[in-house]
């Protein structure tokens, strides 16, 4: 069928808009922690793709409008079939150089669906904007009601590192320009290194994007990529049919081959994983039957005898510090960097929303800057249960020798 501007403009005006979820996959515990939602068109039967409504919309100045319809299209979608996963929502970032960023429409959508801001993901593309100032108000604002940010699309270049500076998104998916043929390509594995590196450093979680091939999956999982999207695992699919047995099957053989892989090459990955597992069970156990008035005390008897450690803290279940940044007195704090305090919030952090969760537990970071000392370190991160039966998340900082 030929789509013609007529097309798109009944398939507009009727509002005959459908939505397809394409999962995000975690290869380390083989579940889906999050769907992105693809709107599509619907004229008689046969899709009308995304590319056709917003060009059109774009030259008929109703992007807000299309924007704003595919989003509580999506936001109906996945609530009526009460997922527990994420939903990631695009957002068209060009309507900010037209409307007041941060006015809310979003956060009424999601109210209206039922949904928890902390369930969505703000999928940005920065790239779209002629004002900095209106993305970052956008973002604060969102980023403050509870949603994530993720940057998409993020590639190679200065513009790029520009871009994640920028927004300091809580997730990054990197491009399909990076990731294809990527076992191959050494520039791209350069570039793709140079990603996941900042990733850490910010604390961002990563996503490699459009993956089609197990070779891709196996030497990005290789090189520290945290989630997979696309044609390999699953295409993007109604409701119903995303948590297919072929997307599983696909999961497990993902993991055989790259246990394969590192049995073949033990260097490709770090060979003290077992020990930081050793580290953070460790302390979990000491601190089960620790009186909760007593816990600042027992992280500091265990960091104390553990020179690896640089420090360590607790978080409860809402996300919310419960004891001070644990370290010794002869831990060095560069200028310009301060640990957290108790009551800090860390809902956003990685090592928090993983355990919590039970996305990864443990959870192991790559190595980053510590904004409690400047210096570099790795977070490790596990649950256990207090004597009232909450949960609670220990988090240990190792030092990099």
């Amino acid at each position: 069928m030929k789509i013609t501007p007529e097309i798109v403009r009944e398939v507009i005006e009727n509002k005959d808009i459908f939505v397809e979820f394409q999962p995000i996959y975690s290869l380390n515990t083989k579940k889906i922690i999050g769907l992105e939602a693809l709107a599509r068109g619907d004229y008689k039967g046969e899709v009308v793709s995304p590319y056709f409504l917003f060009n059109y919309a774009e030259k008929n100045g109703n992007v807000l409008s299309v924007d704003r319809l595919c989003r509580e299209k999506a936001m109906r979608a996945f609530a009526a079939e009460k997922s527990e996963s994420m939903l990631f929502i695009n957002f068209e970032t060009s309507v900010l150089n037209s409307v007041a960023p941060g006015n809310g429409e979003i956060l009424k959508t999601a109210a209206d669906n039922h949904i928890s801001p902390e369930n969505i993901v703000i999928e940005l593309n920065e790239s779209h904007v002629k004002d900095s100032y209106d993305l970052m108000m956008f973002v604060n604002y969102y980023r403050s009601k509870g949603f994530l940010i993720a940057l998409d699309n993020v590639n190679a270049g200065l513009e790029t590192m520009n871009r994640v500076m920028l927004v300091n998104p809580d997730i990054i998916k990197i491009d399909r320009s990076i990731v294809s043929s990527i076992e191959s390509n050494s520039y791209n594995q350069e570039v793709f290194k140079s990603i996941i590196n900042t990733a850490k450093q910010i604390g961002a979680m990563t996503v490699a994007e459009s993956v089609e091939t197990v070779d891709e999956v196996i030497t990005c999982m290789l090189m520290g990529v945290d989630y997979f999207q696309g044609f390999y695992f699953s295409r993007p699919e109604q409701f119903n049919y995303i948590f297919s047995n072929e997307a599983r099957l696909k999961l497990e053989d993902a993991a055989l081959k790259l246990n394969l892989s590192i049995k073949k090459n033990p260097t490709a990955v770090n060979v003290q994983i077992e020990t930081y597992k050793r580290i953070i069970y460790d302390i979990v156990s000491a601190l089960v039957n620790v009186d909760p008035k007593d816990y600042d005390k027992a992280l500091y008897n265990y960091v104390s005898a553990h020179r690896e450690i640089e420090c360590a803290f607790l978080i409860d279940e809402k996300g919310f510090q419960i004891t001070e940044t644990v370290m010794t007195e002869d831990t060095e704090i560069l200028p310009g960097y301060q640990p957290a305090i108790r009551g800090v919030n860390h809902d956003i952090k990685n090592y928090y929303y993983a355990v919590k969760e039970q996305i990864e537990d443990p959870f192991i970071s790559g190595w980053y800057i510590s904004s409690a000392t400047g210096k570099n370190c790795k977070t490790i991160s596990s649950h256990f249960y207090d004597k009232n039966n909450k949960l609670i998340v220990a988090c240990v900082d190792l030092k990099r020798r």
